[in-house]
């Protein structure tokens, strides 16, 4: 009997003695050639912008592709980090290593509410119909005695004036805080970026929902932490399917969005604030809540109180973004740090340059006090109630039935139960052929294998009545034509 070594592939090769390896990607063999992790890498990229491997695919395991392909496994391994750097594939510790969602695609230039004819529904938008008011601000600030000081060597946002008008602004919120507590940041962004950089380290668990914003999911992939999709309905994360798995292994923090989360819009209540606010002090957790929204909830909903973190005040970061209640152009925001994680988040953020600048504090700061982030509020509230109000027409002129409309009722989106036959990428392209851009839901989920199918519906861009009502009306459309799954799929 002839015998040959385990490590002697050329060998192996000339007896055929390779398996066919289940596998989703099985790159040409014969066209390797040297430097082959190069020639493995042209190979992945172009599979992947053929669509020939879509986002979300699972790649072989290193090892797997490495024997299959007869080569060292640091060939692939080479091949692969190489891919990740230019942002085609992300790796999540402990699972594998997973095809990236085409950002660029993701975000279209919205020019008049349309992109080459097509109406846009899937971008990222905050009803900016306001600026003028933002511009009144910026005018006033421009004309201030107090000028020179913003524009030169002086840190505006130190001053106790400027402290005092945020602490004002967030006990508006139910939130109680001091000047000692605060950080002002360019932006929701740049502040969980700095949260997850400060408080984490690459591979700690971080649990959320299991449909997150795609601003989070990449920030959190590039920080190397690992994101735990824990069960959630239409009121938000459930905060017993969050203690068992933490028993189960355990995290490190919690990322919530409990006012309206993005995608899904959904509202999280009192009594549920309080539950996972349990659980985050019963297993030593840190709270990183991003509450963009709380505006259009805070003296509206009888039931809001205020955020998780005054649940937890020594264990969270609170975030609020200018962008989404004031105007995308406001690069400023505040973030409040509780006891246990502030010197190192403020350390952080002294060196990583998040904070907001001058000019853009000073903005903010007379926009609050000056009454015109007041204003803004209220309209954006009316443009997003008229929005929603065409939402509800369109579908149930469509359906002939009202939508079972979940979350925030002045949400900026919509999220829709889709067909889970269909992929995410061939549905989106789909309804573009049909003139609508959407964003379907693989965009956001934790888990690449996530089999539940949605799309999120964007109420609050430059589009007109007119070219809403008509995106809307082909989006519901194309889901009759689905009407049996549609109406199977329940809501999560």
């Amino acid at each position: 009997m002839e015998m040959f070594p385990e490590n002697d592939r050329e060998l192996r090769n000339k007896r055929g003695n390779v398996p066919e390896m289940p596998m989703s990607w099985r790159p040409d063999r014969t066209n390797l050639t040297r430097p082959i992790y190069m020639t493995l890498t042209r190979m992945l990229e172009a599979d992947i912008s053929s669509g020939r491997l879509s986002p979300g695919t699972k790649l072989p395991g290193q090892r797997d592709l490495a024997d299959y392909l007869d080569v060292n496994m640091t060939t692939v391994t080479r091949a692969y980090k190489m891919c990740q750097e230019k942002g085609l594939v992300y790796a999540v510790p402990g699972s594998g290593t997973y095809v990236s969602s085409p950002s660029q695609a993701f975000l279209p230039d919205l020019k008049g509410g349309t992109v080459d004819g097509v109406i846009d529904l899937g971008s990222d938008a905050f009803f900016d119909q306001c600026n003028d008011i933002v511009a009144s601000a910026v005018k006033k600030v421009a004309v201030s005695s107090d000028i020179e000081n913003i524009m030169g060597t002086s840190i505006y946002e130190t001053r106790m004036a400027y402290r005092s008008t945020a602490v004002n602004w967030l006990r508006n919120l139910g939130l109680k805080t001091d000047g000692d507590h605060l950080f002002f940041v360019s932006g929701s962004r740049s502040a969980v970026d700095l949260a997850l950089s400060a408080l984490f380290v690459p591979g700690d668990r971080v649990a959320t929902e299991p449909f997150i914003s795609r601003n989070f999911l990449e920030v959190a992939r590039l920080r190397g932490i690992t994101l735990v999709p824990v069960p959630s309905d239409r009121y938000g994360m459930i905060p017993e399917e969050l203690d068992r798995i933490h028993r189960k292994n355990p995290l490190v923090g919690v990322y919530l969005m409990p006012s309206c989360s993005d995608p899904t819009a959904s509202s999280m209540p009192e009594m549920r604030k309080k539950a996972i606010a349990g659980v985050i002090l019963r297993r030593s957790l840190i709270l990183l809540e991003n509450d963009p929204f709380a505006f259009f909830s805070a003296d509206l909903d009888p039931d809001y109180q205020g955020p998780v973190s005054r649940h937890v005040p020594g264990r969270s970061v609170y975030i609020i973004s200018g962008a989404e209640s004031v105007s995308t152009g406001l690069s400023a925001g505040f973030m409040v740090a509780g006891d246990l994680v502030r010197k190192p988040l403020f350390r952080a953020g002294d060196v990583s340059g998040t904070r907001a600048s001058a000019l853009s504090s000073a903005v903010y700061a007379e926009l609050i006090s000056g009454g015109g982030a007041g204003e803004i509020v209220r309209k954006k509230r009316r443009l997003a109630a008229a929005a929603n109000n065409r939402f509800e027409s369109c579908f149930e002129r469509v359906w002939g039935r009202p939508p079972e409309v979940n979350g925030n009722p002045f949400s900026f989106y919509r999220w829709l139960p889709a067909d889970n036959r269909v992929s995410g990428p061939e549905m989106e392209k789909k309804l573009e052929e049909m003139g609508v851009k959407v964003a379907h839901s693989w965009r956001f989920a934790v888990d690449p294998g996530n089999g539940n199918a949605y799309l999120r519906i964007t109420l609050a861009g430059r589009h007109s009545a007119m070219q809403l009502e008509s995106g809307l009306e082909t989006i519901f459309r194309y889901l009759k034509e689905r009407k049996d799954t549609y109406e199977n799929n329940k809501w999560k």
